[in-house]
C-alpha cells in the first residue's frame, strides 16, 4: 500500500471550489481513497484548515468537514522531541548553508512524514523545503505528479 502526506493547500483545494486546482484535487482524492492510499496530515494542518473554513462556513460545517477528512485520513502530531530533533537538523542546514531560506512550519510537515514513513508528500507549494527534502526520505510531489 502506497502512503501520501496531504499538506494544507491540498485540502484548500478540495474543500474551495474557486481555486483552479479544485477539480483535480478532488479527483486526486477520488483516487486515493478508492485505491487505499494510507493516507496522512498533521494536526496542525487541521488547525489551519479548520481557521480558514470558519471564514465561509458555519461552525457545524466546519465540524463536519473536519470529521469527514479525520476519518479518512491519519493525523500525526509533534511531541517536544521531533522539535528538538527538527530544529538541531535546520541549524546543521544553515551551517552547510546560511543562504538557504528555510520554512519552519513546512520543515515539521517534511520531518513529521519522515518519521512516520511516508513515501510521498503532496504540496501545490512548488518552493516547498527546496533543498531541505534532500534530507529526508520523502519525495514531494505536486498535484500532476500523482
Amino acid at each position: 500500500m502506497s502512503s501520501l502526506f496531504l499538506d494544507t493547500n491540498f485540502f484548500l483545494d478540495i474543500f474551495d471550489a474557486s481555486r483552479d486546482r479544485h477539480p483535480k484535487a478532488k479527483e486526486v482524492l477520488e483516487h486515493f481513497l478508492h485505491n487505499n492510499t494510507a493516507l496522512y496530515t498533521s494536526s496542525d494542518i487541521i488547525a489551519t484548515i479548520s481557521y480558514f473554513l470558519q471564514k465561509r462556513l458555519d461552525i457545524q460545517s466546519c465540524v463536519t468537514t473536519i470529521d469527514y477528512i479525520v476519518q479518512r485520513v491519519t493525523v500525526l502530531t509533534a511531541n517536544n522531541q521531533d522539535f528538538i530533533e527538527l530544529n538541531k537538523n535546520i541549524l546543521e542546514l544553515l551551517k552547510r548553508d546560511a543562504t538557504l531560506t528555510i520554512d519552519y512550519e513546512d520543515c515539521m510537515q517534511l520531518f513529521l512524514a519522515h518519521k512516520y514513513g511516508v513515501e510521498r508528500l503532496l504540496t501545490s507549494d512548488n518552493r516547498f523545503c527546496q533543498r531541505v527534502v534532500e534530507e529526508y526520505s520523502v519525495e514531494v510531489v505536486g498535484l500532476d505528479g500523482v
